[in-house]
């Protein structure tokens, strides 16, 4: 699949495991997270995703994982923040679709700043978008990744993202929009 945003990557047929790790997934405990940015995140399980590290490397080389585990969100259920970045929880993050669905992962740019992402430290951009995370029509959307199972998506944690369309699907583990996710850092960024 192409795309036209520097930072994302795409990769079909992801875990060559795949039904072992959606399995895990079904079957994980979970619950409601207090995350150090102040959100409350509903159905998440922080955990060892298997294979997540040995397939991921073998895509994207050295990395060192600082989060991961599953997320499960239903129909009706808005996301805690429409356009978001992840800034914070790593350098990049991966996100592998378990369940089919009518969603995606989007990409956007600010419309009054153009900004496509937020570094440390970039505090007037902060002020200037911050009261536009839950207003799409401040965005212009630049690319979308449709849910389609065992599909990654891997972007910098910097890029303005979302769920979309915002609200999710189904209404148990096995027809949810229900990821795996990791938040990682390249070994590299580590020195």
């Amino acid at each position: 699949m192409s795309n036209d945003i520097p930072g994302v990557v795409v990769i079909d047929d992801f875990f060559p495991n795949f039904e072992r790790v959606r399995s895990h997934a079904i079957l994980s405990e979970f619950y409601d997270w207090m995350a150090p940015d102040g959100e409350l995140y509903k159905r998440i399980t922080l955990l060892h995703v298997p294979d997540m590290f040995d397939t991921l490397t073998q895509h994207v080389g050295g990395i060192e994982i600082k989060a991961s585990g599953y997320r499960l969100n239903f129909a009706g259920e808005p996301p805690n923040q429409s356009i978001h970045s992840d800034l914070g929880f790593g350098t990049h993050v991966v996100v592998v679709y378990l369940n089919e669905g009518d969603s995606g992962t989007a990409f956007w740019e600010h419309n009054e700043t153009g900004a496509t992402e937020i570094w440390y430290g970039q505090r007037e951009l902060f002020e200037a978008i911050k009261d536009d995370f839950e207003n799409p029509e401040a965005w212009t959307q630049r690319m979308v990744v449709p849910v389609k199972s065992n599909r990654a998506v891997i972007y910098k944690a910097s890029l303005f993202h979302s769920r979309y369309p915002f609200e999710a699907f189904g209404s148990t583990p096995e027809d949810g929009r229900l990821i795996a996710i990791a938040f990682f850092n390249f070994l590299e960024d580590e020195e």
